[in-house]
């Protein structure tokens, strides 16, 4: 059983998601080695819990090795890019985009923001509960002040993004969001990217990771120093700025320099 479930494991990185309805399979999709993971660690559970209770005698996945993670995505979207896709997308949905460019949210806690969350004289976001468990503050770029002051409000719904039932949010980014990436000729770009472009830009703007690691909600700068690359370009600039007040002297000799 254990070699069923290893050639199993084998075969799920190149499985087509259910939430992927074309036919063909891009390069770089799939399930992800960490969904793999998962996968097995219930599979793990479900047979620890049946040897507990005595429905089976041994646990095959035990024998089966986890996948390597590297989920590092390094997708982030141009300004070009940037100007298409917005041409692609009807203004209606306008603020989903320019609310997840501008403040890095996950698409969870985005769709799950209530007015009570936008402070507009404080100028922050409160996300109430992140996946590290604690609850954050996002500034608001002037972008978002005015974007979300001109959404329309519903009666007995509090969500920014409220849903087609009374009382909901919306569930989930329009279906048209393919479409529109294809109408755009954006290719191998996820909704989640839009979080890295945020980040990426703020590290490129000189923005220090730390302060970087508070707007996303990461739980250690281990995982927002995926970003540091883009902190090259911005140093690169200092450097050159810097070399306006040289006060080193010139080292090319001169008519009475002596040897």
């Amino acid at each position: 059983m254990a070699s069923d479930i290893e050639k199993a494991r084998r075969k799920l990185p190149e499985a087509k998601s259910p939430s992927n309805n074309r036919k063909e399979i891009l390069p770089g999709e799939g399930r992800s080695p960490a969904t793999v993971n998962r996968y097995l660690a219930a599979m793990k559970a479900a047979f620890s819990l049946g040897v507990k209770n005595g429905k089976v005698e041994i646990n095959p996945v035990k024998e089966v090795a986890l996948q390597k993670e590297e989920n590092k995505r390094d997708r982030y979207l141009s300004a070009d890019e940037e100007t298409r896709l917005f041409k692609a997308i009807p203004k209606e949905y306008h603020p989903l985009v320019i609310v997840a460019l501008n403040t890095g949210l996950r698409k969870t806690e985005q769709l799950s923001l209530t007015w009570n969350d936008i402070d507009f004289q404080q100028e922050l976001i409160r996300v109430k509960k992140s996946k590290s468990g604690k609850p954050r503050y996002v500034p608001m770029r002037p972008v978002i002040i005015e974007t979300l002051k001109t959404l329309p409000r519903m009666i007995n719904n509090g969500y920014v993004f409220y849903g087609h039932m009374k009382g909901e949010r919306l569930k989930d980014i329009p279906k048209e969001w393919e479409s529109w990436l294809k109408q755009a000729k954006i290719e191998n770009f996820h909704w989640h990217d839009l979080r890295h472009t945020f980040a990426s830009r703020l590290v490129s703007a000189g923005c220090s990771l730390y302060a970087v690691q508070e707007f996303l909600g990461h739980s250690s700068i281990k995982v927002t120093e995926r970003y540091s690359h883009f902190e090259k370009g911005y140093l690169k600039e200092a450097i050159n700025l810097s070399a306006h007040s040289q006060v080193t002297p010139e080292l090319t000799p001169g008519k009475n320099h002596v040897a």
